[in-house]
């Protein structure tokens, strides 16, 4: 007989329009394998009859979507201002919908929730008498990277928004893995950062579970038709947005000045809407199946400047043999990453230079095939899923 387990979700993961969800549906379908696996989603956003078929699909025995109102957030994090507490923590906090998680936790032999912003509720279901089930969190990155650089970089409201959660998320991360009794990150570049904040006395560690990329994308080849550029990504993120909008306005007139012809093709969320203006950008959307697209690209660009984790795109593109131009913040958190062999870095505060990078790939195809194919090697090492899958089981 299968033990249960119980995923805490903050949305739908299908269709998986950015990492996130990619990671999260690639669990879901791994665990059902060994595990009889529900769901449970607290956040802002229905969950409709296709995407409940779909996780069914997976072999997901429920799927309950306690939905909260967005008015109803955004007070709760209001509110927390006055208090130590991150925003996205108040945020997604809902005193009904823990009642409902309580009332069902020994049901299950695992309950996993899917990042620190349901700390609340960790908190609660670790004093509460009624829950008797294993505790687990995955961190997914460590927030507090991401924060402390976002806080110097990012712009307007985000900007704002940030420098609050910096100086409050440290130490709330360290809170959760005290209550927990297992945790996972993605890379070993975030267990350390949230590590190294943590007293002597702690006894507790973070499993490294790296992106696991599906097996089958490594059969794909490096079979370029154009000399566009390409990124691929949800520009909801903010740092994907600010960082492909500053290539655009800072490198791209540099490369398309010299190379008329290459476009950069844009694939994710609210890219027609963001990049139709630009005569030099070609915005795709969101693409069911991009593979073959991005096989047919020159070069993979990955803009953002800040963030944590794992550049979950930037990794796909590599699987394909697709050869990566990132920002050395941006590819931090890959293991084996090393310059001018698996990938090409920019440096925003020398466009220049960096557009000449570009230009001189473009006009090398050799190079480029060299740099995607010591790429692929390395995702192929360390990133396959079904290398991965077996450290998740292990924790549950």
């Amino acid at each position: 007989m299968k033990d249960s387990i119980l995923l805490v979700l903050t949305r739908p993961p299908y269709p998986a329009v950015d990492g996130t969800r990619e990671r999260i549906l690639n669990e879901i379908e791994d665990l059902t394998k060994d595990f009889d696996v529900s769901i449970f989603i607290i956040g802002n956003e229905n969950l409709s009859a296709e995407q409940e078929a779909k996780l069914r699909s997976l072999g997901v025995k429920s799927v309950t979507n306690y939905r909260i109102s967005k008015i109803f957030s955004y007070a709760n994090a209001a509110i927390s201002l006055f208090s130590k507490k991150p925003l996205q923590a108040a945020y997604f906090w809902n005193k009904q919908a823990y009642r409902q998680l309580e009332s069902q936790c020994n049901q299950f032999h695992s309950i996993c929730f899917h990042t620190i912003r349901f700390g609340e509720y960790i908190n609660l279901l670790k004093k509460s008498s009624v829950c008797q089930s294993k505790i687990l969190v995955f961190f997914n990155d460590a927030i507090s990277l991401n924060y402390a650089d976002a806080s110097k970089k990012a712009r307007g409201m985000w900007r704002c928004i940030y420098k609050i959660e910096s100086s409050r998320i440290g130490n709330y991360e360290t809170k959760v893995l005290s209550l927990v009794d297992s945790a996972s990150i993605v890379s070993e570049r975030d267990r350390a950062h949230i590590l190294s904040k943590v007293g002597q006395t702690n006894t507790k560690d973070i499993k490294v579970i790296r992106h696991g990329i599906d097996d089958r994308l490594f059969s794909y080849n490096y079979l370029p038709k154009t000399n566009n550029l390409v990124f691929i990504g949800n520009l909801l993120y903010p740092p994907n947005r600010q960082g492909l909008e500053r290539f655009c306005l800072e490198i791209l007139p540099l490369i398309t000045k010299e190379k008329p012809e290459t476009k950069l093709v844009i694939i994710g969320r609210q890219s027609k809407e963001i990049f139709s203006h630009n005569p030099t950008c070609i915005p795709m959307g969101f693409v069911d199946d991009p593979y073959t697209l991005l096989a047919e690209q020159a070069i993979f660009i990955s803009p953002a400047d800040f963030g944590a984790g794992v550049p979950t795109k930037s990794l796909l593109a590599m699987s394909i043999g697709l050869p990566v131009v990132s920002t050395a913040n941006n590819a931090a958190g890959i293991e084996g990453v090393k310059e001018n062999e698996n990938v090409v870095f920019m440096d925003y505060t020398q466009p220049m230079q960096s557009a000449k990078k570009i230009i001189e790939l473009l006009e090398n195809e050799a190079m480029r095939k060299m740099i995607g194919l010591a790429g692929k090697e390395i995702v192929s090492k360390l990133y396959k899923r079904s290398q991965n899958y077996p450290l998740l089981k292990e924790i549950i």
